[in-house]
């Protein structure tokens, strides 16, 4: 059977109304951004942290919602849009990525939380690092952190580089510590040096004022990294609390490996947005999270990596 929408037909945003009585060649998923609009496919968590790759959850929903499985599995996971997706709709879910990153990630986005005391966890650490920096007795070789790491030497200003290592260094106090390295982690995506329109893959440090293409003026380096600290502590509490109104009991197995030698739990289905072969180093793109956190990298077992080129 083909199933081929009728593309002269209005896109179909519907999302909810769909059951396993709706014929998927009566469907068309040919959205515009007039029909499905960023803000809306990257609803609470789907937006916790940047990430290359990703793809639309509506999509996701429409299939979860069409063959109901009583477990779906995503042998490529990333950031965990099925995960995420199957959650909300009481759906188990097992998902598997080489990436210790995106196991984070696919892991922050699906835990239960006290909401209550994950809000005082987050104001509480950003008023410790605040204090720590004005302290007179602020001395980085003091911090239980690595601090010797050249990658963060050459992609931070000094003073942007305090500020991330401040907050790494109290993170081990509180119980949410892998929501607080999320909130870290995108923060350090954002107070690296570079220039404001090459976030994704920054070819070399931006030390100097430079014309930004995306605001059509002169742009200074990022040398400040609490002014992202404190936004993203912020809008990673009140995504985390927009999905827990939506979360279910559904379980979630999150497995960090090779998929090709995984041992997979029994599932039903399978939903996943295979690697984008030879176009995105996915370890790559958190480099600074691998940095901070001295996560293990296995960007050698990757599948068609960009650095492979794509002949």
């Amino acid at each position: 059977m083909v199933y081929n929408p009728v593309y002269s037909s209005t896109p179909f945003t519907d999302f909810q109304s769909v059951s396993p009585l709706t014929p998927l060649s009566s469907l068309n998923l040919n959205w515009r951004e007039r029909d499905l609009p960023e803000r809306v496919r990257t609803k609470h968590v789907h937006r916790l942290h940047p990430y290359l790759g990703k793809f639309i959850p509506q999509l996701v929903e429409i299939f979860l919602r069409k063959f109901r499985p009583a477990v779906v599995c995503d042998p490529f996971c990333g950031s965990g849009t099925t995960l995420v997706e199957a959650n909300a709709l009481g759906i188990d879910s097992i998902g598997c990525d080489i990436s210790a990153f995106n196991c984070l990630l696919a892991k922050v986005k699906t835990d239960h939380y006290d909401i209550s005391k994950l809000g005082r966890e987050i104001q509480d650490i950003l008023s410790k690092t605040c204090l720590k920096l004005d302290s007179p007795l602020f001395d980085l070789p003091l911090f239980k952190v690595n601090t010797n790491s050249e990658y963060l030497k050459r992609w931070y200003a000094e003073k942007a580089r305090r500020h991330l290592l401040g907050y790494l260094s109290l993170i081990p106090k509180y119980e949410y510590q892998d929501v607080l390295k999320i909130i870290l982690s995108r923060a350090a995506r954002s107070a690296r040096l570079t220039t404001h329109f090459d976030l994704d893959f920054p070819k070399k440090p931006q030390s100097i004022p430079y014309h930004c293409y995306k605001h059509s003026r002169i742009c200074q380096p990022t040398e400040d990294a609490l002014q992202f600290l404190r936004r993203y502590s912020y809008d990673t509490l009140k995504r985390i609390r927009e999905f827990s109104a939506l979360r279910t009991d559904a379980k979630v197995t999150i497995i960090c490996g090779d998929a090709r030698k995984v041992h997979f739990p029994k599932f039903k289905a399978v939903i996943t947005s295979p690697p984008y072969i030879g176009l995105i180093d996915y370890h790559e793109q958190h480099r600074y999270a691998y940095e901070l956190f001295g996560l293990p990298t296995n960007e050698d077992l990757e599948i068609g990596p960009a650095s492979n080129g794509s002949s």
